[in-house]
């Protein structure tokens, strides 16, 4: 490869890699975008990612009902803790704008592997937007019953 023509490519490289760096990095700037990093972060297990989302004193409500510190969500997240899980599907979203405050709710289901299995839950997710920009304080997961066996 010609010299001229590999100096522009790294020159490029050097002038886009700090903008999607400075991209991931940047506040969310709105619930919408901050509940996607959220999920981002939980699935891909980044825990320093996660954390940028999670305010201070973070609750966490699990499906089975209990209640987890920021300090316990992030430990289950660290990368050597990291399991396939398998995709989710989020629907029936609904945002309730309350000043500096946003709750956000949706139903998040999945198949089981290897199955036909549906499972649901709904989740709230009350954010609110302070100095740090907007982080989540609260998120809460209710199983969503399945229908009664014929």
């Amino acid at each position: 490869m010609n010299h001229r023509l590999w100096t522009g490519w790294v020159c490029l490289a050097a002038a886009i890699l700090p903008l999607s760096a400075a991209a991931q990095t940047k506040p969310p700037t709105s619930p919408l975008a901050l509940i996607e990093r959220f999920e981002a972060a939980r699935r891909d297990f980044a825990p320093a990612a996660l954390a940028s989302t999670l305010a201070p004193d973070f609750v966490e409500i699990s499906p089975r009902g209990e209640v987890d510190s920021r300090d316990r969500v992030l430990g289950f997240y660290a990368p050597d803790r990291k399991q396939a899980a398998p995709p989710f599907e989020r629907d029936d979203m609904t945002v309730r704008s309350l000043g500096d405050t946003a709750l956000v709710s949706a139903r998040l289901s999945l198949t089981l592997p290897g199955t036909n299995q549906r499972r649901a839950v709904r989740v709230l997710y009350v954010t609110h937007h302070g100095k740090a920009g907007w982080q989540l304080v609260s998120v809460q997961y209710t199983p969503i019953a399945l229908p009664p066996a014929p």
